[in-house]
């Protein structure tokens, strides 16, 4: 199978003289809390077990009944709300999905944390490796001229996971 030329890869200008580069965080969409595939952003700074308890607690979430009994119910319709949640969960409801994504020095962290929820046994994990793009902006320091924006592209690693 013959592989597809790529596009090639164009460097960024120099900046003029006097200036400097001022890196702004990652572009993230707004996400509703209640989505059901949420995104975790990884960063160097990141805690490890931190991380995991937050995408853990994203997965067992979606295991949660959600149609409950009123809270005055009486106890047969009690089990019978617990039933029919019971079977919408193992029916063919669609799971939550985790993305994390992590880009530069946090790549490494990112594929750690895919390692530890693959060893985990009860979670699917898929890896997909992308170039997202990102704001910088170039300031004059003498003040002479104008500040200026530039897109910098910067490779990310996405990592999905669900429950078997």
């Amino acid at each position: 199978m013959a592989k597809a030329p790529s596009e090639p890869h164009t460097k960024l200008p120099p900046i003029s003289q006097g200036s400097k580069i001022q890196k702004r965080p990652l572009n993230k969409p707004q996400l509703q809390a209640s989505s059901k595939s949420p995104t975790i952003y990884i960063s160097s700074h990141t805690p490890f077990i931190s991380a995991v308890k937050r995408v853990r607690k994203h997965l067992t979430r979606s295991l949660r009944t959600t149609a409950a009994a009123p809270k005055h119910a009486s106890l047969h319709s009690r089990v019978e709300a617990l039933q029919r949640s019971t079977n919408t969960v193992q029916g063919n409801t669609t799971p939550m999905v985790v993305t994390i994504m992590g880009t530069g020095k946090a790549i490494d962290k990112t594929a750690r944390l895919a390692g530890w929820f693959e060893q985990e046994g009860d979670c699917d994990v898929r890896l997909r490796t992308k170039t997202v793009g990102t704001v910088d902006d170039v300031v004059v320091e003498d003040g002479k001229g104008d500040d200026t924006s530039r897109v910098r592209k910067v490779s990310c690693l996405e990592v999905v996971i669900t429950l078997k």
